[in-house]
């Protein structure tokens, strides 16, 4: 059989292009010079082609071994960030990403890895590259080459992603595509099927990482629902028709809940009460007029 053909056969396992056919023929040639060579030691021909295989052969085993044998996973790490706190985390690639209360981030500890899955609220600075960052959260999936913008995506509550600067691509789970630019919104209601998107000030809604409460149009229920991740309390409306309250305001991040809770309540003409033990908040009024 022709050395040129051999070698070919060859080359082409090593590269995983040969045919099952092509292996046999070339295992086939190979217990065949085995057998020469022990027949004919003293074969000079048979010495050089039983030497260039061996090369071959050598190369071959050691990258089977290297397809073979397993390399390192990558760890899947996950963050979750408990209620009254908020973290700071950066990622393998050197983005960074700010963790509200009661959040979960998921992701790969690899340095390539640019792919995150979030629950909850948080704000990403990306860093830029050409691998795009891919984020996951709220039946939604954005992508980002490198930008800053604030994800919310709770369970039971809308997604709001909102962003800082640059451009971000959604796509929501009708594979939708939006591509949003600074101060865009987008809201995604899983109960309705349905997205809104808006113009914004995207300040206020990434305030929450220097300890601010900002709220821009909120029903009390989302506002109640802010507050309960950030002070640990669980809130009760005596009156449904108070959750859909809405609410502009503006709170430092040393405004204590009750004064929070007396502001919001004195425009929207209601009252409340704190249980003893501070973890029950309690609403009544007769809602919006």
């Amino acid at each position: 059989m022709p050395d040129d053909y051999i070698h070919e056969l060859a080359r082409k396992w090593l590269a995983g292009t040969a045919t099952a056919e092509e292996i046999n023929i070339l295992m086939q040639w190979y217990g065949k010079e085995e057998m020469d060579l022990v027949r004919n030691e003293d074969n000079p021909r048979r010495r050089r082609l039983s030497s260039v295989w061996w090369m071959a052969a050598a190369v071959m085993i050691a990258a089977g071994i290297w397809a073979l044998y397993p390399k390192k996973a990558e760890k899947k790490l996950v963050v979750y960030v408990p209620r009254e706190q908020q973290n700071k985390i950066v990622l393998p690639d050197s983005s960074i990403v700010w963790l509200n209360a009661d959040s979960k981030l998921q992701y790969n500890d690899g340095p390539q890895s640019r792919e995150v899955t979030l629950s909850g609220e948080a704000f990403f600075d990306v860093k830029k590259a050409a691998r795009p960052f891919v984020v996951k959260a709220g039946g939604s999936t954005t992508t980002v080459l490198g930008t800053r913008f604030n994800i919310k995506a709770y369970s039971g509550e809308p997604t709001a992603i909102t962003v800082a600067s640059g451009k971000i691509r959604v796509e929501d789970e009708r594979k939708h595509i939006t591509i949003l630019t600074a101060n865009k919104q987008i809201t995604l209601k899983e109960t309705t099927d349905s997205t809104a998107e808006r113009t914004v000030n995207a300040t206020v809604y990434h305030a929450w990482i220097q300890g601010g409460f900002e709220v821009n149009n909120e029903t009390f229920e989302s506002v109640a629902n802010m507050l309960s991740r950030k002070y640990n309390v669980a809130f009760h409306f005596e009156n449904d028709a108070l959750k859909k309250c809405t609410f502009i305001a503006s709170f430092d991040e040393h405004t204590p809940m009750d004064r929070i809770l007396e502001l919001l309540c004195k425009i929207n003409n209601s009252t409340f009460r704190i249980s003893q033990d501070k973890k029950e908040v309690y609403i009544s009024g007769e809602g919006c007029q």
